[in-house]
């Protein structure tokens, strides 16, 4: 029993405070996540400076070096000293101030956790100074060098060899670069940046080795956040842009969903109400007439069932294959390959399949070996295409190709309950129960509404 207590004590270990350099790096690693953060935090504090013009420079995908610079309004040599200190900043001053934050940043965390996580180096010149000035800063975000450095209006910060201080979290950083992870991260915020960054102009480029820059994504500087998005996605696609305007729904759009006319919130009618309602008979051998406690609703047979079926396919269909003869090369984005290669299994399901080089540079990693076949369909780059956009909203989501759900929209026609054919009870009640199963059991594939409210009784029996 002594030996027992005696070893439990030698365990037990003093609760200590952590040293000061090691706080700040650890709570630095919280504040700079990641590539995409640094990036993001850089180019928010060029925004706030008041830059028509901001250039982002990699080096090795922002491994080696993470360059911004801006034309904005520059330091003054007075804030020198508090530039990259933590907590300190030029945007609020007490914490009643944060009810009129007009800036991007105001926490005064970004170049401190930067310094603590990187070698930082800053050239600015003020509107006001005659020279510019380059301030070297130390792991604390304080000045070790400050000498005279001519340049334009303006501030560059260098952030090189981002996360080495952090040996564990900078071998995991170099990993997923590799991997285009971290890099296809950054650039799709960059992406959000450049669209929504009215009159800035942005421009990124990425050097490997001692090879050439090579661009990454750019705007003009447009005042139309339509241009920046032909800038960033290609002109194409602002052919497929819709104006958007939201509206309050219209009595047929009302009826078409299962709301009562009444209109009132707590007639609207939900998936689970399916299960609750009673069928009272079959009409003209192509509806099923229901009845929801005193709402009477008409059922197209043949829709429902047709919408069934093509969930069903939707969700459980694995389509042939055809092999080709010869590896075919895609011509993606960094940020669209990342995304095939995040969501091979959902192509695979699709019948695309790929090989992937991880050695092989970014853009050129996946190429094509497998296309799905069908008897009356051909498929192609177009439908990775259109999957890839898909699924860079809703990551690992499963879906389908536009003209995957048209052949499975054929296929769902055929097998359904045709119009004419007459049912018995047990059959009506089993297609309005695979309604309540359906993730949108309102319209058939081709767009036919599946179901119509007829009436309330109640507000019959008013009359």
């Amino acid at each position: 029993m002594e030996q027992t207590e005696g070893a439990s004590t030698e365990l037990a270990k003093a609760i200590r405070p952590i040293d000061g350099k090691s706080v700040h790096q650890i709570c630095s690693g919280q504040v700079v996540l990641s590539l995409s953060t640094a990036v993001k935090e850089l180019i928010e504090n060029s925004v706030d400076a008041g830059a028509t013009s901001i250039d982002i420079r990699l080096k090795d995908y922002g491994v080696d070096l993470i360059e911004v610079s801006d034309n904005g309004c520059g330091v003054e040599e007075e804030n020198f000293e508090g530039l990259a200190l933590k907590h300190h900043t030029s945007k609020i001053q007490e914490f009643a101030d944060l009810t009129q934050v007009e800036t991007f940043g105001f926490r005064g965390e970004a170049l401190s956790s930067l310094c603590a996580l990187s070698d930082v180096t800053i050239s600015t010149c003020h509107v006001s100074a005659s020279i510019g000035t380059r301030l070297v800063l130390d792991h604390n975000g304080k000045i070790t060098q400050k000498t005279p450095y001519p340049r334009p209006k303006g501030t560059t910060v260098s952030v090189q060899h981002l996360f080495y201080t952090l040996p564990v979290r900078h071998k995991e950083f170099q990993r997923n670069i590799k991997k285009v992870l971290e890099y296809a991260k950054m650039v799709q915020v960059l992406q959000a940046y450049c669209v929504i960054s009215t009159g800035i102009r942005v421009s990124c480029t990425n050097q490997l080795g001692q090879g050439k820059r090579q661009p990454v994504v750019g705007t003009s500087g447009s005042s139309s956040m339509k241009e920046n998005i032909g800038s960033v996605f290609g002109q194409k696609q602002l052919q497929s842009l819709i104006p958007f305007v939201q509206l309050p729904p219209s009595d047929s759009v009302c009826e078409e969903y299962g709301l009562s006319r009444s209109k009132t919130p707590h007639n609207l009618f939900h998936k689970s109400m399916f299960a609750e309602m009673e069928i009272l008979g079959q009409f003209n051998l192509g509806f099923i007439i229901t009845k929801l406690k005193e709402d009477l609703f008409l059922v197209d047979q043949h829709a429902a069932d047709e919408k069934y079926n093509f969930e069903m396919l939707q969700q459980h269909t694995v389509l042939q294959v055809q092999r080709l003869i010869t590896p075919q090369t895609l011509n993606l984005t960094a940020v669209n390959e990342a995304v095939l290669i995040e969501n091979l299994e959902i192509f695979r399901k699709n019948g695309f399949d790929f090989v992937i080089d991880e050695d092989a540079p970014v853009t050129e990693r996946a190429k094509l070996i497998s296309l799905p076949t069908s008897k009356n369909w051909t498929f192609g780059p177009q439908d990775i295409d259109e999957l890839i956009f898909m699924l860079s909203d809703s990551p690992g989501v499963m879906c389908r190709p536009s003209r995957v759900r048209q052949m499975f929209a054929s296929r769902a026609c055929r097998k359904s309950v045709m119009i004419g054919t007459a049912l018995n009870t047990k059959e009506m009640k089993k297609l309005i129960t695979h309604m309540g199963e359906m993730d949108h059991p309102w319209n058939c594939p081709h767009g036919r509404p599946t179901m119509r409210h007829i009436a309330n009784l109640d507000v019959i029996s008013q009359k």
